[in-house]
């Protein structure tokens, strides 16, 4: 459990305001301006952070990466810059942030022009919102990857653990009746589509 709301947190309040988030939840907006500083301090972030390291760039990397920020780099930290180092094909797979992997930290999803521009988010290019460090660590806090998972309750559902109301609201339909029916490549198109409307918001920021 991370210390940010998933999805199913906030689908009563992205339903109300017709999953566009016209109105951002107190505790969300909080979320955002934080993922915003974390690009921030990743900026200026020491040469080299690793198991046992301490500090404000560890909860910067905590934040990117989607998992409970303690700013100590702990077990957890190391499996999640491991995932993303195999995910970046980054050389070795060591859990240890330098070079190549703060290069892949650096997430243009989660600056300040894209937390508050609608505008912006949706002129990004598609590709670089899917190489998303964020993304990614949002992926894998909701599914694990997996592209079938239905929750036990059955109301969060596939890899981005939309609700059907979710799904349908922002063009899901065109591809299958609930996320979990559609292909992994198609819940992006999905989630990109609720990106695009309301940020990392739905997930929590």
């Amino acid at each position: 459990m991370t210390t940010v709301m998933p999805v199913r947190a906030l689908v009563g309040a992205a339903l109300t305001t017709a999953l566009g988030l016209a109105v951002v939840l107190p505790a969300t907006a909080v979320t955002l301006q934080s993922s915003t500083r974390a690009v921030s301090a990743a900026s200026t972030a020491p040469t080299v952070l690793k198991a046992g390291s301490k500090g404000t760039s560890v909860t910067a990397v905590q934040r990117i990466l989607a998992i409970k920020a303690t700013g100590v780099f702990d077990r957890s930290t190391v499996a999640a810059v491991k995932r993303l180092q195999a995910w970046k094909r980054i050389s070795p797979v060591n859990g240890v942030v330098s070079g190549a992997t703060w290069t892949a930290l650096k997430d243009p999803t989660l600056t300040r022009t894209m937390r508050l521009s609608r505008t912006a988010r949706a002129g990004l290019a598609y590709l670089a919102w899917a190489g998303s460090a964020h993304g990614f660590g949002i992926v894998y806090r909701e599914s694990h990857g997996s592209c079938t998972v239905v929750a036990a309750s059955g109301s969060w559902r596939g890899k981005w653990q939309m609700t059907t109301s979710l799904w349908r609201a922002n063009g899901g339909l065109k591809y299958a009746a609930t996320p979990e029916r559609a292909s992994c490549a198609n819940q992006d198109k999905v989630a990109h589509t609720v990106w695009v409307r309301s940020g990392w918001g739905p997930w929590g920021g």
